[in-house]
């Protein structure tokens, strides 16, 4: 079965049998038909892209030919394109005007084919219009290639319509050339179309649009990415300035050559105002401090705000570690890839083994910036509602609290003395009899203000808890010694009352936060007590036989004397 070009007439030389050399060699479809819209020539390439022999096609027209192709399911001739073929050679032959169209089959594989058709009027030595010719294209390609580009094209306009953030390419003046919705719609614009062409200096102050700008052209000029930084910006329009953490990297064209930049910036005003407040509740706890005297030093206060604290770190560590570990540089790269290829962007999309990951990790991105930006929402808000609770906690303070930890040269029998000053209006009023068996001590080093702390709560424990036994004389006896365990010098301090004692199952549970057996008690004092010796690196326990009987606690600390420091 010869393919390829077939003459009317074997005897007949025409000047199609001569130019048939060459176009043979062409890699487009050939065709010519006489006025009947008979085909009467198709080269090689032709009867290779429609799949069928030349000999079927020399002679009949398109109609003729899908009609007898109609019971083949996998033909190339289709009725509809037929028609369409007749109805656009009648037109030639009644008008002379070009024609172009396109056409879609389904091919052997079963794989859609696009071709486009330029078919054009034949002319008569007398003018006249003797029938037409054309070209048949392969554009499959081509098509793809459109689709890949368009899914590209959609996919960041999808990012760019739908990421909160600012999202922006500017040019080598720093002007905008195209920028996310959200950004247009804060900077006043109807749609990003209207910021194309300003820069910074059209919304911003020179306070905030200068540095920006001198960014930027650093950026071009060194070609070195500015990552994470934070700013203030501040608006020509006199709205409230805000807070930006903003990351910049330079735009290079195909050949690698910087044309500009593009960046993303978000919105941290919430964080930092979140960090203010912070700061203030830091001062006024500073301040609180500062304000130890004779009252009972509240420390149970403090503990309870810096549990809240522990949250506040957690939640701002929490956000700053998502920005740290943005998936913004991966817009980054996914960009420079498609720079890299401006020229064959198609063929990269669709044949290289990074191209072709490339549609599914941008449609990835999107959705983990999305991801990003309502997880930080999430944890600010209970970054808000953490600092809410400390400024209630500070609020409802009614004592004085402990100073910053410091360790100096002390004598522990001067400190008991000032415990006891503290608590001595309680012990008068209630008329407790106060018993100090303490040992000779030689100056030691101890945190002064952590050591009143627990003193001062468990002296005033002792004096509530005989308070509640009325039937026996209220006593207290505070005892102080040295001790040597596992050759390490121990101060051990115990504050024993004969008050109303501690049940067997209580003796962890006074510790607890929160617990209390007073109707009037917040079960923070003791709380915080065993924490401060925890922090001094001891022990505070509590010993009782029961209701009745009393109560003992005992405070174990490492401590040596200054002599031995030095």
């Amino acid at each position: 079965m010869t393919m390829g070009f077939l003459p009317v007439s074997p005897e007949v030389s025409t000047p199609e049998q001569a130019s048939a050399p060459i176009v043979e060699q062409l890699p487009v479809g050939i065709f010519r038909k006489d006025s009947a819209g008979r085909f009467i020539f198709v080269n090689s390439c032709f009867c290779k892209l429609m799949a069928t022999a030349a000999e079927r096609i020399i002679g009949r027209t398109a109609a003729e030919i899908a009609a007898g192709e109609s019971q083949n399911p996998k033909t190339m001739w289709r009725q509809e394109v037929a028609t369409q073929g007749s109805l656009d050679h009648a037109l030639i032959m009644r008008t002379g005007r070009q024609v172009e169209r396109e056409e879609a089959y389904r091919g052997l594989d079963s794989q859609m084919q696009h071709f486009q058709v330029v078919e054009s009027a034949v002319l008569a030595p007398d003018k006249t219009i003797d029938g037409s010719q054309g070209i048949l294209l392969d554009i499959t390609q081509r098509k793809q290639t459109d689709g890949v580009l368009a899914y590209e094209r959609d996919l960041l306009r999808a990012l760019l319509d739908n990421s909160p953030d600012h999202i922006y390419f500017k040019d080598l003046q720093s002007r905008f050339i195209k920028s996310s919705t959200a950004q247009a719609l804060e900077f006043g614009m109807k749609s990003p179309d209207g910021l194309v062409g300003k820069s910074d200096f059209d919304v911003f102050s020179d306070e905030h649009a200068r540095p920006a700008f001198e960014d930027e052209q650093e950026i071009i000029r060194t070609g070195q990415p500015m990552v994470g930084k934070v700013e203030k910006e501040t608006w020509i329009d006199g709205r409230p300035d805000s807070w930006a953490l903003t990351t910049k990297m330079p735009l290079r064209d195909s050949e690698g050559k910087i044309i500009g930049t593009f960046g993303i910036t978000k919105d941290i005003s919430e964080l930092k105002e979140a960090e203010r407040r912070i700061a203030d509740v830091h001062s006024q706890l500073v301040e609180a401090s500062r304000l130890a005297g004779m009252a009972e030093i509240a420390t149970n206060v403090l503990h309870n705000v810096g549990n809240v604290l522990n949250s506040v770190n957690v939640s701002a560590g929490l956000v700053s570690a998502r920005l740290r570990t943005s998936k913004l540089q991966g817009l980054a790269r996914a960009v420079g890839l498609m720079d890299a290829h401006p020229d064959d962007l198609g063929e990269f999309l669709t044949r290289d083994a990074r191209g072709k990951l490339l549609p599914g990790y941008l449609r990835e991105l999107a959705l983990a910036l999305q991801a990003e930006h309502e997880a930080m929402v999430e944890e600010l808000g209970m970054l808000s509602k953490s600092v809410d609770h400390i400024k209630e906690v500070v609020a409802t303070q009614q004592s004085y609290a402990g100073a910053s930890r410091v360790v100096e040269s002390l004598k522990f029998e001067e400190l008991l003395d000032d415990a006891l000053r503290m608590n001595a209006g309680a012990l008068t009023r209630h008329k407790v009899n106060v018993v100090k068996n303490i040992a000779v001590l030689p100056e030691l080093s101890l945190d002064r203000h952590r050591l009143l702390q627990i003193l001062v709560n468990l002296i005033s424990n002792a004096k509530h808890a005989v308070c509640g036994a009325p039937d026996q004389g209220p006593c207290i006896t505070l005892g102080a010694e040295l001790v040597d365990v596992a050759g390490e010098r121990i101060l051990r301090i115990a504050v024993t009352d004969n008050g109303e004692g501690i049940e067997p199952e209580n003796l962890i549970r006074v510790f607890a936060h929160g617990f209390t057996t007073r109707k009037n008690g917040h079960g923070f004092g003791l709380h915080s007590c065993v924490l401060a010796a925890q922090e001094m690196g001891g022990t505070l326990t509590a010993h009782s036989n029961g209701v009745g009987h009393g109560a003992t606690f005992l405070l174990e600390l490492p401590t040596q004397n200054p002599q031995d420091q030095r």
